[in-house]
């Protein structure tokens, strides 16, 4: 990993060297805090008054030109913590909780300043490609289908950053994460393009941090994840049209990869035993001695195979803009199966053949003041909701009002005012969760900038509704935060 890096540092300093190049970053420090107590909630526990999340980053970006034809970019993210990383004590020598923040191995403080760096994209464009208006870009690269704003269901490339997702920071609701691809793109005029691209590898959403505890052991389960083989039948590719009609943005695509959050197929019983001897999947060692087997029951996971074809358009018709997306999805054929430990093993299939996701939306700028700028959108099905069987839905309690659960649906908008030059923007946003229950979401914000390049913005996330919805479960878990942005 030290040589990767020493080798990204490399080509930083060396590639400014090589033609022209630009630079530019962003210095970011973000701090949420929590208003409500909710000391056992599904996923955060806390009290009023305690910190939710606190983080600072620092983003370099290069972009340039070695010649007519080549250019590149490249940018890396890095992140802190102000506080220290007290992790689980695990020794065998503590009696508490809690371990001392202990430096790295070589003397640098990871637990009491904890960092980490991300080489978020790194591409090499070659234009005229082999044959004229044909380009190819290679490498870690955020390749962005459909026309929705920001709740994309075609957008299939780049998996969700899930991880962020919970962070309840602006920045990164719905954020995707590039991934190292093969991109090719054939010029047709100036109003058709046709694209072929190849991913090297299948895409995996970033999960949060106790996802695993979160999925299984909060509910005393144990889980299992199938990983597919890494080998060339297993990466994912990508193809598209897009043209002008009417003069509407019209685009025609399929993706062929596979499911980017982890899918529940199965539960099962194991049974753990004492004896290492006993050559089996899941084995536990039980403390006491004992020989007696303790039953317990596991969660199996898997990434399906899913292909998506998907339309999208937009366009503007008397100062009214317009998008929509709508995607076919078509999951391999996957059997489900429950078995409980009694009677016979229950085998379903796990999903409908095929199923529709889509959005609309569309916005206008009303001429109140210096305009005042509205954005909706019907959203058929968010990016973590898929189509289950009936079966599945009844044994495996795939329902409704949950993450990874069946598919709702949503009304999300917003409004902005900019005054004082431009300087100030007041946004209010919000959603609507629409389904066995009914849950509304709003997202207050006020955006100060203070001088060209530096933004002050607060805001607050808070919930309300039915608790049994997935948004509503966040009920007791109200947030307000402050982010500090210095772009260079």
């Amino acid at each position: 990993m030290r040589k990767f890096f020493s080798l990204m540092l490399a080509l930083i300093i060396l590639l400014p060297l090589m033609g022209e190049t630009e630079i530019s970053g962003r210095i970011k420090m973000f701090s949420s805090l929590f208003l409500s107590d909710n000391v056992n909630g599904q996923f955060f526990s806390h009290e009023s008054g305690e910190f939710a999340f606190k983080r600072i980053e620092l983003r370099f970006q290069l972009q340039g030109d070695i010649s007519e034809k080549v250019s590149y970019g490249a940018r890396l993210d890095t992140f802190s913590s102000p506080d220290a990383i007290f992790s689980t004590g695990n020794s065998g020598y503590s009696i508490y909780q809690w371990s001392f923040p202990e430096a790295g191995s070589l003397g640098s403080p990871e637990k009491t300043e904890p960092f980490e760096i991300n080489l978020y994209e790194a591409y090499i464009k070659v234009s005229d490609f082999l044959i004229k208006n044909l380009d190819l870009t290679v490498g870690k690269q955020r390749i962005s289908w459909g026309t929705a704003d920001k709740v994309n269901v075609i957008d299939n490339l780049n998996p969700v950053d899930f991880a962020n997702f919970l962070t309840f920071d602006p920045d990164y609701f719905n954020e995707r994460r590039p991934q190292a691809a093969f991109n090719f793109e054939y010029y047709i005029g100036n109003q058709t393009k046709l694209q072929a691209v190849w991913l090297i590898s299948r895409q995996y959403s970033p999960l949060p941090q106790g996802f695993s505890y979160l999925m299984a052991g909060q509910r005393g389960f144990y889980y299992s994840v199938r990983k597919e083989k890494n080998t060339l039948n297993n990466t994912n590719f990508g193809l598209r049209a897009s043209t002008v009609v009417l003069n509407t943005d019209v685009a025609l695509s399929w993706y062929h990869g596979n499911f980017h959050f982890p899918v529940l197929y199965g539960l099962g019983p194991v049974v753990f035993y004492e004896d290492s001897s006993i050559s089996e999947q899941q084995l536990f060692f039980v403390p006491t001695g004992d020989t007696v087997p303790v039953t317990g029951y596991e969660m199996y996971f898997s990434y399906p195979a899913l292909d998506v074809v998907g339309l999208s358009f937009s366009g503007e018709i008397a100062s009214v803009g317009f998008w929509g997306e709508i995607g076919y999805y078509m999951p391999e054929k996957t059997e489900g199966f429950l078995n409980m430990g009694m009677g016979p093993t229950l085998s379903f299939d796990l999903f409908e053949k095929g199923y529709f996701k889509y959005v609309i939306g569309a916005d206008y700028t009303i001429g109140v003041g210096n305009g005042v700028y509205l954005n909706a959108q019907f959203v058929h099905g968010f990016f973590d909701e898929r189509d289950y069987s009936k079966e599945a839905e009844r044994l495996l309690n795939l329902q409704r009002g949950q993450f990874f659960g069946e598919i709702e649906n949503y009304i999300i908008a917003r409004a902005e005012y900019k005054m004082l030059g431009d300087n100030l923007k007041l946004s209010l946003g919000g959603f609507v969760e629409m389904g066995e229950g009914t849950s509304y979401a709003f997202m207050p914000s006020v955006e100060l900038r203070v001088k060209d390049a530096l933004t002050i913005e607060a805001g607050a996330f808070s919930v309300s509704g039915d608790r049994n919805t997935k948004f509503g479960s966040f009920n007791d878990d109200k947030i307000c935060f402050v982010a500090l942005k210095l772009d260079f």
